[in-house]
């Protein structure tokens, strides 16, 4: 019985090789900085993802999502129409509560686009029981390709699963991102109405946390 509650446990927290995590840690290493001032000036929001994150009994660190999809520009659209903080696709925005239509789209208003986010996001991490990773992989690649993966290798170890090039980098970016930024430091006291924003950032095809020479946390 003790084996198998060890094998279990490190099915759920397989995660890519520390040398691959530690080599896109190199890559985000002298943009720490200006990373974490990304995670200062959206602090109002970042508390909001929080407090829901909490709610919906999701791990805190999935507040990093928005910084990989987006870097906090609710404005953001991808060549592949994915578009505000969450980088949501038409298909999963409108499943998950969201109007996606000529006149209106709600992929563009923080809150909503978070509130659609997290139901998916926890939609996801229960259907791969609790597996951070393959919530992850299942939130880039879609929850479709992770399951024929885990069907095809018939294991649930993301060590032992074929995916594509892009979402192995997505998720070893996520958890060098995790080693780059305190999450828990993230969540203040008091929390500042959204409202104190000011300013309406412009769309771009870019993630904000480009800064000329770094690479994009991911490609849009």
């Amino acid at each position: 019985m003790g084996v198998i509650f060890i094998l279990y446990c490190s099915v759920l927290s397989a995660k890519p090789e520390n040398h691959i995590i530690a080599a896109q840690r190199d890559i985000l290493l002298p943009y720490q900085a200006q990373i974490q001032n990304r995670f200062d000036t959206y602090s109002p929001l970042v508390s909001h993802i929080l407090k829901r994150l909490e709610d919906y009994a999701l791990p805190q660190q999935f507040v990093l999502i928005p910084m990989l999809e987006s870097s906090f520009n609710a404005e953001a659209i991808s060549h592949a129409n994915a578009a505000g903080l969450w980088q949501l696709i038409p298909a999963t925005a409108t499943r998950f509560g969201l109007i996606v239509s000529d006149t209106t789209d709600q992929r563009f208003d923080e809150f909503a686009s978070t509130e659609a986010a997290l139901k998916y996001l926890s939609f996801l991490y229960r259907k791969f029981e609790g597996n951070q990773t393959l919530t992850l992989a299942a939130y880039n690649a879609g929850e479709g390709r992770v399951q024929r993966a885990i069907n095809r290798s018939k294991d649930a170890n993301y060590l032992s699963l074929r995916l594509p090039s892009e979402t192995r980098t997505y998720i070893a970016r996520y958890y060098a991102l995790n080693n780059l930024i305190d999450v828990s430091s993230l969540k203040h006291l008091h929390f500042q109405p959204f409202s104190l924003f000011i300013g309406t950032p412009q769309r771009t095809t870019q993630p904000l946390v480009d800064f000329s020479s770094l690479p994009p946390l991911i490609s849009l």
